[in-house]
């Protein structure tokens, strides 16, 4: 199975992929299709809406069907913060490790706060005529106070497990997929499009 994926970011399909062998699943870019990449302004309220946005956008230029996610880092202590709009929170450009030190600056000189996070993830996989399959994840853990763990991506760093002791990027790959709220949405979503073949 060939599942195109509508993403420009690298990390998520490498991220996918490791979660199958090729030769049962192989996640190629959209951009093998248009050879050209396309930002699309994600005006959706939800990440559901957003990831919707997202695939029918793709699946149209494409011609063929394809999956596109949405997610966001959530904040106990500040709820309006991030969320949906975690991508548009940080300058465009910054590194993984820039924002997460953005992230700790938030944090500074205030002890007492709740450091509990959350991140989510949805995907939805579009076909060309506009219909679509939807799944989702999230997964609540805590914020660190320095990076910690050299695997990973993302907030991968700063994101502690406290039933591991550990963070997503102390983790081997496996065991980090068993956690991570995509690779989880992911396989779900597998799910269904197998359901839909029989």
């Amino acid at each position: 199975m060939e599942i195109i994926v509508g993403t420009n970011n690298q990390g998520k399909l490498q991220e996918m992929q490791s979660a199958y062998l090729k030769d049962q699943i192989t996640f190629v870019p959209y951009a093998n299709d248009t050879n050209k990449e396309y930002e699309i302004a994600e005006t959706g309220k939800t990440y559901a809406e957003n990831a919707l946005l997202k695939a029918r956008f793709y699946a149209k230029i494409v011609g063929k069907p394809v999956l596109a996610d949405d997610g966001g880092l959530e904040i106990k202590a500040f709820p309006t913060l991030l969320g949906v709009e975690t991508a548009r929170f940080f300058e465009t450009g910054m590194t993984d490790s820039e924002k997460n030190h953005q992230l700790f600056e938030l944090f500074e000189g205030q002890r007492s706060l709740n450091r509990t996070i959350s991140l989510h993830a949805v995907l939805v996989y579009a076909w060309p005529d506009g219909e679509y399959l939807i799944s989702g994840q999230e997964l609540t853990g805590e914020l660190t106070t320095r990076e910690i763990g050299e695997m990973g991506y993302g907030f991968d760093k700063i994101f502690y497990l406290p039933k591991k002791h550990k963070t997503l990027a102390q983790l081997p790959k496996e065991e980090r997929n068993d956690f991570s709220p995509r690779v989880s949405a992911l396989k779900q979503m597998i799910e269904q499009l197998k359901e839909q073949q029989r």
